[in-house]
């Protein structure tokens, strides 16, 4: 058989690849690097514990004592902290005549194939901005919807606590955030200067809450991420100094590396990575950046985010998209970098 034009199906671009829509690991880093839990028995309310170390003492103590209850030591410091999960879930269809369409671009996927794909893109996504956002935890039901507490309303410490509105699942004085683990960039004219000292603070003060070096992951914005790259940068100080930028350059690539990724303190490490949903919703949202402890922190997973057909009802093809997850994290290891009101 001869094959021409009109022996062939619609004619399409010569692209057999995905050219938009593969999620990039940078857009879920949060989703993708805490350790997934299991689930909990009670979507609308579950716990999760910390127990602080007791501290030191060098009292002595005399021999040959004999027990009594009411002298007896009790070690430990638990307590429990509360979360609920998020619920996604929706639905999709495309009509009878549409989904025999070939959707360009992507390997010859149809349209229900095709919504079904970007629908769990954007559930993924959707996952990210629950986790770094700055909704309060909600009790759900039939009319009400589950939602989990982000981590902008999470890391707070006794004098922002007010914004913690669900009674159930407000953090516990002894596991909130050191005042100094909060670090407040003064906006002037719309720009804050970030210093070697304000990266410091947070690190020392989680050092001292803790007892230990604290490796944090940093997820921050563009602006923030770029004046911690500055910190290569030699300012002059006198008036006929030149200024000049420490940088490495390979000689056989003729490239120039002028940025900072990581941060080596006497208190601990911070990794520095662009956050895409930090500051999104700038109504409630005000962090520059947040340090996570990668180890106090995980998603209860009760569902994974899955695609399914649902059942003809009529023409077209339809599906639903479900995604049920809750962020437990300890904000006494942590810090944030905030802009002022």
């Amino acid at each position: 058989m001869i094959v021409h034009q009109g022996t062939q199906l619609t004619i399409k671009p010569d692209v057999y690849d995905v050219l938009r829509g593969v999620i990039d690991l940078s857009e879920t880093i949060l989703y993708n690097r805490l350790f997934k839990g299991p689930d909990s028995p009670d979507a609308t309310l579950f716990h999760y514990g910390f127990d602080a170390p007791d501290s030191p003492d060098n009292t002595g103590d005399a021999e040959g004592t004999e027990f009594d209850a009411s002298t007896a030591e009790s070690y430990g410091s638990r307590a429990n902290m509360y979360g609920r999960m998020q619920h996604y879930n929706k639905k999709f269809g495309v009509g009878e005549v549409a989904q025999g369409n070939q959707v360009f671009n992507t390997n010859q996927k149809d349209e229900y194939g095709y919504q079904m794909k970007m629908g769990l893109l954007k559930c993924l996504r959707s996952a990210e901005y629950v986790i770094v956002g700055g909704q309060e935890a909600q009790a759900g039901n039939k009319t009400t919807p589950f939602r989990t507490r982000g981590l902008e309303r999470l890391l707070v410490d006794t004098a922002g606590i007010a914004v913690q509105t669900d009674a159930a699942t407000i953090v516990p004085a002894a596991f909130r955030m050191a005042a100094a683990q909060i670090v407040t960039l003064t906006v002037t004219g719309g720009d804050y200067t970030l210093t070697e000292d304000n990266i410091n603070a947070p690190l020392n003060a989680t050092y001292n809450a803790m007892k230990g070096k604290i490796n944090f992951d940093v997820l921050c914005t563009t602006t923030f991420k770029g004046k911690v790259s500055k910190f290569g940068l030699l300012t002059p100080t006198v008036s006929d100094f030149t200024a000049v930028r420490r940088f490495n350059q390979e000689a056989k690539d003729k490239t120039v590396t002028a940025t900072i990724d990581t941060y080596v303190g006497d208190a601990g490490v911070c990794r520095f990575e662009l956050h895409p949903w930090l500051r999104h919703d700038t109504g409630t949202q005000l962090s520059e950046a947040i340090g996570l402890d990668m180890r106090f922190g995980c998603l209860r997973m009760r569902q994974a985010p899955t695609a399914t057909p649902l059942d003809k009802t009529g023409g077209g093809k339809k599906g639903e998209i479900i995604h049920t997850f809750g962020l437990q994290y300890v904000p006494k290891v942590s810090a944030r970098f905030a802009r002022d009101a």
